[in-house]
């Protein structure tokens, strides 16, 4: 996630400010949201996600004051907390209120069965999720960059456990219903669906045997609890390879991985009983704060009633969603930055080549080096003190008084940090070994040079996972390579003392990231597949160089870059507990244009030239400081 740290910068802060006032280029910086990548959020569901459906019932009717979703009152469903996360809100369909809201989810809906609710002592007729999304279709049209959320399947296995019903039948028939919504979606033009299984029904209170239970009454219990089990994982197995037959982008959530998980270790997630319901013998729908078994039961415990999820619970059920859903777009973003570093170590082999261009005498060899250290703002992540060096070799032409080829080898270290992200990347490391080849000559009035290369990188990334009180930290690791070459010609003249050369080039770029796999096997931790990304930039702009005296020259460059290809595609994703699944979220948008100066000193001491300098470029999102000192000597 973009930092926003109130650390010191006075030198990153004095060099913009220092650049910015020679350039008098004023720009807007705006940051990435991360979290505003979907336009917007629809729910279908049931009580897991209604968020106040019978509200009008219990305000009404029963005159109550809480919010009437099916948790801790006034606590809301995991839907409102996320969307919200998303930058956007959750509005419920309310019975004989509102029905202009995006959350369609009603308490007690199957996936297709159409049921009535005698609770209330009237009938109460409940949507199933089917009708709930052919509802919404037939007064909205599809938003493509909206997130469709389809949370069903509940209800139908608590009706397969009545003896009552055909169990096999139940359950097949909900997943059918799934997969037929799911497809109902993709037809009318979804992109991107969010669908959640069914947490591991044999673990709530309803299942769980009762202490005091001995005997054969103990070993039924256990034979239930383990039915209702062995139910939600094979409808869980069903419906998500069918809904994933149908070819939509399914968006997974392996909520029966994770209740295993916070229940197998309460502590680590906050809870301190994930046994008994916080509300008491109270029904979730009308429970309150006077209704808690206990003071901050809705915090502590993990279970509102028998089924439901207390507000926090809820909770860490949005901090997941959340997780899953941005994951991709972020990692989507390593290529680009990528890219964007290579840009900077070609602008300093650029740099060096300038002082080749500028100099009046060619050794027939000069050895150099160039290091600089940066501080870059790229796609929204902040590198401090990033470093590099170049070290190369220039071979002048002894037929040729205007013409120098070189080789040059870089060792490149990015690292962009953020100890204070909740949810999101919190390091990126990024090591390049490159090396390439360039040369320079004039033909007639004209400056020519060029250069091509190829970097070997190393990429690390940790990404930060917060789902209540607990953090978790997932690395992973993958290779890149780096392939580019770039073309600059310029005119050079002379404007009093001043050597002007107004130029045009084109640099061409191939980033290529190998899949990285979070090493942890869980419902949290994920895996992201192999990136490429091609580009090319042009670059139009004006170098100038002046003697100040003797020895001594004052040298700087202005120029406009600005990104002309780019086929840079949506990362695809996977959960490492179902890795048959893959998925695509929206991509992140990138700056396409930066403007860059570079401004320094130039001074020569016998057979030797040192330079020094700063350099700053900036675009609405990318923006880097860096300052570079060189040095060359002929042998």
């Amino acid at each position: 996630m973009p930092r926003n740290t109130s650390r010191s910068r006075v030198g990153h802060t004095t060099l913009k400010i220092f650049t910015k006032s020679i350039l008098a280029i004023s720009l807007s910086i705006a940051g990435i949201s991360h979290a505003n990548a979907y336009d917007s959020v629809t729910f279908f569901g049931d009580s897991l996600t209604d968020g106040g459906y019978f509200s009008s019932i219990t305000q009404g009717n029963l005159g109550l004051t809480e919010s009437g979703q099916f948790t801790t009152n006034p606590d809301n469903t995991w839907a409102t907390s996320f969307a919200e996360q998303l930058g956007t809100t959750s509005v419920p369909i309310v019975y004989l209120g509102n029905q202009t809201g995006n959350n369609y989810a009603i308490g007690g809906a199957r996936a297709g069965e159409e049921v009535i609710n005698t609770d209330f002592g009237f009938p109460v007729d409940i949507a199933s999720a089917k009708t709930q999304t052919n509802n919404y279709l037939a007064n909205n049209n599809v938003d493509p960059n909206g997130l469709y959320v389809v949370w069903a399947g509940a209800n139908d296995l608590l009706a397969a456990a009545d003896p009552d019903n055909n169990a096999q039948a139940t359950i097949l028939g909900a997943v059918a219903s799934q997969i037929e919504t799911i497809n109902t979606l993709k037809d009318n033009g979804a992109n991107y669906i969010l669908v959640p299984n069914i947490p591991d029904v044999g673990l709530t209170p309803r299942f769980t045997p009762d202490p005091g239970l001995e005997g054969q009454d103990l070993i039924d219990a256990l034979t239930a609890q383990a039915s209702a089990t062995g139910a939600a994982s094979l409808y869980n197995q069903f419906m998500l390879s069918g809904v994933a037959g149908t070819g939509a982008n399914i968006i997974p959530l392996d909520v029966f991985s994770l209740s295993k998980a916070i229940i197998a270790s309460p502590t680590q997630y906050g809870f301190t009983n994930v046994t008994d319901e916080a509300c008491g013998d109270a029904s979730s729908l009308t429970c309150g704060r006077d209704t808690l078994i206990e003071t901050n039961a809705n915090e502590t415990y993990f279970f509102a009633d028998g089924i439901h999820p207390t507000g926090q619970a809820h909770q860490l059920i949005a901090d997941y969603a959340n997780a899953v859903v941005t994951a991709p777009s972020l990692i989507g973003v390593l290529p680009h930055i990528a890219t964007t570093t290579g840009l900077a170590t070609n602008e300093r082999l650029q740099s060096h080549v300038n002082q080749i261009q500028s100099s009046e005498q060619k050794p027939a060899r000069t050895l150099w080096a160039v290091g600089e250290v940066a501080n870059q703002e790229i796609a929204g992540f902040d590198g401090d003190n990033n470093t590099q060096v170049l070290l190369g070799v220039d071979f002048a032409h002894p037929n040729s008084a205007n013409a120098v080829t070189g080789l040059y080898g870089n060792i490149t270290q990015k690292d962009f940090e953020n100890s204070d992200v909740g949810t999101g990347l919190s390091d990126i490391d990024l090591g390049e070994v490159g090396f390439g080849v360039y040369h320079s000559n004039k033909f007639g009035g004209l400056q020519i040079n060029g250069a091509a290369g190829f970097g070997n990188m190393d990429v690390d990334v940790t990404r930060a996972v917060t789902l209540g009180s607990n953090q978790q930290q997932f690395k992973s690791n993958a290779d890149g390579k780096r392939f580019y070459a770039n073309l600059q010609a310029g005119y050079p003249m002379q404007v009093s003392n001043i050597a002007i050369t107004p130029y045009i080039g084109a640099t061409a770029s191939r980033v290529k990231i190998d899949g990285l796999k979070e090493k942890e096997m869980s419902g949290i931790a994920m895996q992201f597949d192999e990136q490429k990304y091609s580009t090319t930039y042009g670059k139009l702009g004006l170098k100038a160089s002046h003697s100040l005296m003797e020895n001594l020259n004052l040298f700087g460059d202005i120029h406009y870059q600005k990104q002309l290809s780019d086929n840079r595609e949506a990362v695809t994703a996977r959960l490492n507990t179902l890795p048959n699944i893959s998925f695509e979220t929206p991509m992140v948008e990138t700056d396409d244009d930066n403007v860059a100066m570079t401004l320094g000193l130039s001074r020569s001491f016998g057979l030797l030239n040192a330079n020094a300098g700063v350099t700053h470029s900036q675009g609405n999102d990318d923006d880097s400081t860096s300052l570079f000192v060189g040095l060359n000597g002929a042998f």
